[in-house]
């Protein structure tokens, strides 16, 4: 049969190795809801089925992660939280005049941060320590701590005690100075770890603090609490009344200073009044004293006397007057208002009346007239004698305020000067007298103050107030461990699924006949299951020829055949891209396949470098396919042996050398395929890997189809695409690609109900 030689141009040639689509004769079933789900479905599922296919992994992930976090969980030991709240900015009782004192700072988010890390300083701590005992706690002093895992495998507890004690003393002695023990530091220790299960914290944007405590042991946990805030509302009222103290001891301090100033000043400004005669009289303000009452009540007189004065000379002016101007000096009003004068009137006007009736009775001349108007003369005379003693004493009256208004005058100008010196003298008074008055209002500002605070450390309370205390818990708080039991198998879980993903994400191998059909655009023939048991494959064939094994040999036979439309190959050559492929034990189980048939078939092991066909066929490799290359003389029935349990005829590799290696793609070889064509059907040439040496290349070329062997689970994906290249780029005619070695059981988790095989007839475990 002649060789006809492809006109494709090797560059559409590697192109149509990636684009060409897989024959839909070869592929396996699909599902048809699997080919029409979307791509997003496809990818989920196809997650879930990596999944599926490492379940073990993952389940041995999750029982280990798992396992390891139950048991960390159940081992930790177990804390106990109590809570307790403090409520900060509480009014305290106010006292009137001393807010300045005592006064509260109105609470804010700072004030009340500041608060939570008072209560948790190291004095308040202290003292909880002291008040609980908690030294004697080995939870909280580290002293009495039981021994850390460390110290229980530390390896020097199995040492003799010689080599321990001599080690400690070799240590001992290297060193110059002991370190003393300080007792301080155990109880830093005490008070660190009791710190360190303390959390204040503000609830919210309120003003309380919530005081978290955790402990092994519920009722510790709350009495912590509950001491922590006892001790706090006890520090801020002690805090209250040290201040309070420290005011009163002030202001008693300052009192007795201003009592004796008070005291110093008073008696300088009586010194100073007494040294230089500035007497003070009783309900006299001013500092002029005596001098200055004298003066005013001098002034005083001064102008009462001139008013008088003025009056009387008004007064003797005015009857003057009258009487130069001869008017009746009885329009005097002190005439007037004399009642001496105004009785004699009286008397006249009767005098008068009775000597008119008595002139009407009688005449002129008559004895009672004469006696009526000798009355009436006296009684006038008198009247005149009175006034004129008026008009007198006025006079005498104008004098005597004259006399006593100069002499008023002339004291008060003498006091006058003398209150000139006085008041030069009282400048220095009144600056004496600011001052005491200065210490005695500070004297009575104190005293008032001091009475005010007084007893006042009685009502005094802490600006905070315990809202609610703490009470021991029921269940423990920390940790959770059935949270931590559920995130160990979760995380266990993950981890499993981690670890799939990335196996998958790292097998570049080929497990299914759509991976290969998609990446290299070729058909796969057949899957070739592996062999369970010791059995060889290639008498598998002829053992049980119904098996999974016998069933896809007869699959790649016919895929041979029906991949050339005309005739059927004769010349077939089975190559892979790397060695261990089982191409040789698929070319020897193919052959016997066939030969059990009634086939005519020679198998020729073209590897000379690793011969495997004598092996398989138990025949010698003394004359062979180099016999006949090599020397023109050598017989070709020397050459082929024929097995006689299936009928095929093998030709082993024979005697090569590495100078007779390119006697492969020599002229001889092609003649030799020509001329045993005419006496087998089918010539199956087992080949070397086509990575490994380029005598497949030059094969590929002589042969009608190439059939290419990928090792399923094995064969990198890298590799078989450059084989496949260099195959085709030689120009060699690929029938398409048949996956060896295929572990059924493992196959079924990749295939997604691929009728390759069936579990009846699979098997597991073996070699091909």
């Amino acid at each position: 049969m002649a060789y006809v030689q492809d006109a494709t141009p090797p560059a559409r040639r590697r192109v149509a190795l990636r684009t060409v689509p897989p024959t839909p004769h070869y592929l396996a079933a699909e599902p048809v809801a699997r080919l029409a789900a979307p791509a997003e479905e496809q990818s989920f599922l196809e997650t879930l089925r990596k999944l599926w296919r490492h379940r073990l992994l993952i389940a041995a992930c999750t029982v280990v992660l798992g396992g390891a976090a139950i048991l960390a969980a159940w081992l930790m030991p177990s804390y106990y939280v109590s809570e307790a709240r403090v409520l900060v900015g509480v009014q305290s009782p106010r006292l009137p005049n001393v807010e300045s004192i005592i006064a509260d700072v109105s609470p804010d988010a700072e004030r009340v941060q500041n608060e939570g890390f008072i209560l948790q300083s190291r004095n308040i701590a202290k003292q909880v320590i002291e008040q609980l005992k908690l030294r004697q706690d080995p939870e909280f002093n580290p002293e009495l701590a039981s021994p850390s895992l460390w110290t229980r495998l530390n390896p020097a507890q199995y040492l003799p005690p010689q080599l321990v004690a001599w080690f400690d003393h070799q240590v001992s002695s290297s060193k110059k100075v002991e370190p003393v023990k300080d007792p301080s530091n155990a109880d830093d220790r005490t008070i660190d770890s009791l710190l360190s299960h303390i959390d204040v914290s503000t609830l919210g944007r309120s003003h309380v603090l919530s005081i978290k405590v955790d402990s092994r042991n519920p009722q510790t946990a709350s009495a912590i609490a509950n001491a922590l805030a006892e001790r706090y509302l006890d520090y801020q009222r002690r805090d209250k009344i040290e201040s309070m103290d420290r005011v009163d001891k002030f202001l008693m301090g300052r009192v007795a200073e201003l009592r004796d100033q008070v005291r110093k000043s008073d008696q300088a400004v009586e010194d100073y009044r007494r040294t230089h005669d500035l007497y003070k009289s009783a309900g006299v303000s001013g500092s002029g004293g005596v001098t200055s009452q004298q003066l005013t009540e001098l002034n005083t007189q001064l102008l009462a006397a001139q008013t008088a004065k003025a009056e009387a000379d008004s007064r003797l002016k005015e009857a003057q007057e009258i009487r130069k101007g001869g008017l009746n000096s009885e329009s005097v009003p002190e005439v007037l208002r004399s009642p001496l004068i105004a009785v004699l009137k009286q008397q006249q006007s009767d005098a008068e009346r009775k000597a008119a009736e008595l002139q009407a009775t009688y005449g002129a001349r008559h004895p009672s007239m004469l006696n009526a108007r000798s009355e009436v003369g006296n009684i006038q005379g008198r009247v005149n004698a009175e006034i004129a003693k008026v008009i007198d004493g006025l006079g005498r009256e104008a004098r005597t305020a004259d006399a006593r208004y100069q002499a008023l005058a002339q004291n008060f100008e003498t006091l006058k000067k003398q209150m000139g010196s006085v008041n030069d003298k009282t400048i220095q008074l009144e600056a004496l007298e600011r001052d005491a008055t200065v210490n005695r209002n500070l004297l009575e500002a104190m005293l008032l103050r001091a009475k005010q605070s007084t007893g006042a450390e009685d009502i005094l309370t802490a600006n905070a107030k315990l809202v609610s205390p703490a009470s021991p818990a029921q269940a423990p708080t920390y940790p959770p461990k059935a949270l931590l039991a559920l995130l160990g198998v979760a995380g266990g879980m993950m981890v499993g699924v981690t670890i799939a993903l990335l196996r998958e994400g790292g097998d570049h191998t080929f497990r299914r006949a759509d991976q290969i059909e998609a990446l290299t655009g070729l058909p796969v023939m057949a899957m070739v299951p592996q062999v369970a048991g010791r059995a060889q494959p290639a008498m598998q064939v002829l053992r049980q020829p119904t098996s999974a094994y016998s069933e896809a040999l007869r699959r790649l036979h016919i895929g041979v055949e029906l991949s050339e439309t005309a005739n059927s190959p004769k010349t077939i050559l089975i190559s892979s891209a790397t060695p261990s492929e089982g191409k040789s034990v698929m070319v020897a189980s193919l052959g016997r396949l066939l030969a059990s048939n009634g086939k005519r078939v020679l198998l020729i092991d073209c590897d000379w470098r690793s011969p495997r066909l004598h092996q398989i066929f138990r025949c010698s490799n003394r004359d062979g396919l180099a016999s006949l290359l090599i020397d023109k003389a050598s017989d070709l029935e020397n050459t082929i042996h024929h097995d006689a349990l299936s009928g095929v005829d093998v030709m082993p590799s024979g005697p090569w050398s590495p100078r007779s290696a390119h006697l492969l793609s020599s002229d001889r070889m092609r003649h030799l395929l020509e001329a045993l064509e005419q006496h087998y059907e089918f010539i199956i040439l087992d080949t070397p890997p086509a990575l490994v040496t380029a005598d497949v290349l030059a094969l590929s070329r002589l042969v009608e189809k190439v059939v290419f062997v990928v090792r399923w689970g094995h064969t990198r994906q890298e590799a078989v695409l450059e084989a496949l290249k260099q195959i085709v780029d030689a120009q060699g005619d690929v029938a398409g690609v048949v996956m060896s070695r295929v572990v059924s059981k493992q196959y079924r988790q990749y295939s997604y109900g691929d009728p390759f095989f069936e579990a009846k007839r699979s098997g597991a475990g073996a070699r091909t």
